[in-house]
């Protein structure tokens, strides 16, 4: 085999490979290539799993090479209903500031991020300075760090599907286990375990 043979055998090994995970397609795991770029094939998951790490940043949805659209990485990560908006529902999140841990409601979309905001300033009495924040979610088993003001709304949108997946897990247990003590139905999950 010459040495441009052998190239190109290799050029075509790793372009059968995800250039994130750097292995190979599968039936149940096909590569795909989402934009203009040559030899860069990728599993949707692994993209997907890329595009919430650049969240609030273009490479969220653009490519940055090529500069072709993505494909939404939310219904791949959080199922086919990420899409679809139950309304507004308030969440609860953590906020650790000088080792003082608060609660506070949050909502998705552009007003909660602004509450967001105004509440942080105040509570940690900020004078609507800017300040640096890490969102911590959890996407089915795996967890993630997102970096900065600009992920909240995928930050929020995770937390969103991770109750809603916790609520329909809860609603999925058999009645004898949703309920304690005769009184009704207990709210089940990993916060507020059931026992029997």
């Amino acid at each position: 085999m010459s040495a441009q043979d052998s190239a190109v055998a290799s050029a075509t090994t790793i372009a059968s490979d995800c250039y994130i995970c750097m292995q190979e397609g599968t039936p149940s795991r096909p590569l795909l290539t989402p934009c203009d770029c040559k030899g860069r094939p990728v599993h949707r998951e692994c993209l997907a799993r890329w595009q919430l790490h650049q969240s609030g940043k273009s490479e969220e949805t653009t490519c940055r090479f090529c500069f072709k659209v993505l494909p939404d990485w939310r219904p791949t990560l959080l199922g086919d209903s990420a899409s679809e908006d139950a309304g507004p529902r308030p969440l609860l999140a953590k906020v650790i500031f000088n080792n003082q841990v608060h609660i506070l409601p949050i909502l998705p979309g552009p007003e909660g991020k602004a509450e967001f905001k105004r509440r942080v300033n105040e509570l940690f009495g900020l004078n609507n300075r800017m300040f640096d924040v890490n969102f911590e979610v959890k996407v089915k088993e795996d967890k993630y760090s997102l970096q900065g003001l600009s992920a909240y709304e995928a930050a929020t949108r995770c937390a969103v599907m991770s109750a809603r997946r916790d609520s329909t897990e809860a609603d999925q247990l058999p009645l004898e286990q949703q309920q304690v003590d005769g009184t009704g139905p207990a709210s089940a999950g990993p916060s507020s375990p059931v026992s029997v």
